[in-house]
């Protein structure tokens, strides 16, 4: 990595891990961005460079993995049935979750904790129900059924994966996510009664 991404990235790294400390001892709502930016070293206007405001530290990664997601999904086009994109997916997401299982843990506890940030994974969700809807749609063709039968396949999908999610979530992360993650598109791909 050159120098100045580098000095980038640890910037970025230490706006995030003030926040988190604060976060964490203190609550979400009663810290304050100085004082994210007096423990990480910085200006508010370095700040600003950086995060768009206090609940975008709250999802510091949600840019690179909705980008990586994308690429996976686009990625597994080849296949004609959307679950075997979401199936590789499911791999490599639950792999990074599971090796960041405190981490992530203590992330989604605090956003369960705090309303507008609970409000905010809501649109995240949508942002990628929209993104895998226009994916399958590319799919499935032309026309009001293949747009229809791509915001379906979407909807259920997000929903899979939102209460798959849950569960790992209340029982501390200790099940195995990537079998979670399977069986649930497994439960998508061929009917939950059968």
């Amino acid at each position: 990595m050159p120098l100045r991404e580098a000095k980038k990235a640890a910037v970025r790294q230490a706006l995030v891990a003030a926040a988190n400390r604060r976060f964490h001892r203190h609550g979400f709502e009663q810290t304050t961005i100085d004082e994210i930016c007096a423990d990480a070293g910085v200006s508010r206007r370095t700040f600003f460079r950086y995060f768009e405001n206090k609940e975008a530290l709250a999802f510091p990664h949600r840019t690179e993995r909705f980008e990586r997601f994308l690429a996976l999904l686009d990625g597994a086009g080849h296949s004609p049935n959307p679950v075997d994109g979401l199936r590789a997916i499911c791999q490599t997401f639950a792999h990074e979750y599971s090796a960041n299982r405190e981490a992530i843990l203590a992330q989604q506890r605090l956003v369960d904790s705090v309303p507008a940030l609970a409000a905010r994974e809501h649109e995240i969700d949508c942002d990628w129900e929209t993104a895998m809807a226009a994916t399958f749609r590319r799919r499935f063709g032309r026309g009001a059924a293949a747009e229809r039968r791509a915001r379906l396949m979407a909807g259920a999908a997000i929903g899979v994966i939102r209460a798959t999610m849950r569960y790992w979530y209340e029982k501390d992360g200790k099940p195995d996510l990537a079998r979670l993650g399977q069986e649930a598109l497994d439960g998508l791909e061929h009917g939950f009664l059968s």
